[in-house]
């Protein structure tokens, strides 16, 4: 069975109406459904060339082991790193915030 997915951080609220035309939100910025090749291309592009959005993740059945693709645009925490033709999640840590304690 094919499914779609989007994870958006900090989308705008006219790319999130957009994608809820095709997808459910599952959660805020989690969008997931059952689109054709045509618009899932179509809505990535307008996700990317929206500018707005910090970071965006766009996942897809695809015939590999795993049995699906990642793609990212931006600078979202979580990141698709290949390993030996295998997509993984790397998190990228927050900035730890300096105290008042000199080292």
């Amino acid at each position: 069975m094919r499914h779609d997915g989007f994870v958006l951080e900090t989308a705008p609220e006219r790319v999130r109406g957009e994608l809820t035309r095709w997808f459910l939100e599952i959660r805020p910025g989690v969008f997931v459904g059952k689109v054709n090749v045509r618009i899932r291309e179509l809505l990535w592009e307008r996700v990317a060339a929206s500018g707005e959005s910090k970071g965006a993740v766009c996942i897809y059945s695809a015939p590999n082991e795993q049995g699906f693709e990642m793609r990212v645009h931006g600078e979202p925490r979580r990141r698709v790193a290949d390993f030996e033709g295998v997509q993984l999640i790397t998190i990228t840590p927050e900035p730890e915030e300096k105290g008042g304690c000199i080292d």
